[in-house]
């Protein structure tokens, strides 16, 4: 493989929008994918992974993918009624913590002498002035814990890789497991498919500059209050 190839790192690959990006992605970038089948997402195994990684060349690109809303054990609150220390403590480790630990365990490999970018997906629903239905206390505050972590990670990058950008991202409604028992109530005009989301993640991450590092932007490039 000739040296001047640029590299992507999907983490969270074989989720609804990990696989659309990776597969649009593949256009413009070597792609290497982080997902259940090489990893479980522990400090150890993201650390193994990152050593891996790290004899095959730098990377140019990283997007994390890494979320849950709900599954067999989790639904979003309706009301403090049905907070519990279990439910929030899952929502944390999968929606701040893994992301936390991927910036942690893949950043260094980014190249520093070429501009880079290092995208999270976040939620809109993160947004704590945006909030005025309330519920979803886990996702929506795990989603803004997460928003804190990318904005403080922005501001080391400028003292430990300067060509770096990092944002999170909210992708828009996307049709997939992870929307499909609230899709009901959402208007079919603004419910995307995983391949119209990732062109526009895409355009987001391609418009990234280092005065925009730290951003919590939404799928059209606008800024989303904190």
């Amino acid at each position: 493989m000739v040296s001047d190839v640029k590299r992507a790192l999907i983490i969270g690959s074989n989720g609804t929008l990990g696989s659309a990006l990776t597969k649009r992605l593949k256009d413009d970038f070597y792609v290497h994918c982080i997902n259940r089948d090489n990893t479980d997402y522990s400090e150890a195994s993201l650390n193994n992974l990152a050593n891996e990684l790290k004899t095959k060349g730098r990377l140019h690109r990283i997007i994390c993918c890494i979320g849950v809303l709900h599954n067999d054990s989790l639904s979003p609150e309706k009301s403090l009624k049905q907070l519990n220390e279990k439910a929030l403590s899952e929502y944390f480790y999968i929606n701040t913590i893994l992301p936390a630990l991927s910036i942690k365990a893949f950043s260094p490999l980014l190249c520093k002498d070429s501009d880079t970018q290092f995208a999270v997906l976040s939620a809109m629903v993160g947004s704590i002035e945006d909030n005025k239905l309330g519920g979803w206390y886990g996702y929506r505050s795990s989603k803004a814990a997460l928003n804190m972590l990318v904005k403080t990670a922005s501001v080391e990058f400028t003292r430990t890789n300067k060509k770096c950008s990092i944002a999170a991202i909210h992708p828009g409604t996307t049709q997939g497991n992870l929307s499909r028992p609230f899709s009901a109530k959402i208007d079919p005009k603004n419910y995307y498919t995983p391949e119209q989301s990732a062109m526009r993640i895409l355009r987001v991450i391609d418009n990234l500059t280092l005065k925009t590092s730290g951003s919590f932007l939404n799928w059209d490039g606008t800024e989303i209050p904190w």
